[in-house]
């Protein structure tokens, strides 16, 4: 834009190398209790097809937040 000025490299947010974790109750499955609450953490680009499998699955998404420690860029 003009008459702006940027010091330093400019930083893009693609996601890329981001991961969200998501908490699961009520999973049906032969390793876990069908009662129990766990967490998954998955890429920032695999969390729909993951949150699609947990429902197909029986199972429920009570919260999705993301990965702290896999942000790179710090928080903002």
């Amino acid at each position: 834009m003009a008459g702006m000025t940027t010091t330093g490299l400019p930083k893009f947010s693609d996601y890329s190398d981001r991961n969200v974790v998501i908490e699961v109750t009520g999973l049906c499955r032969q390793d876990v209790m069908k009662t129990s609450n766990y967490q998954v953490k998955v890429p920032f680009s695999r969390m729909s097809q993951t949150m699609q499998t947990i429902h197909r699955m029986g199972g429920k998404v009570s919260s999705v937040s993301v990965d702290s420690s896999s942000n790179s860029q710090g928080e903002e």
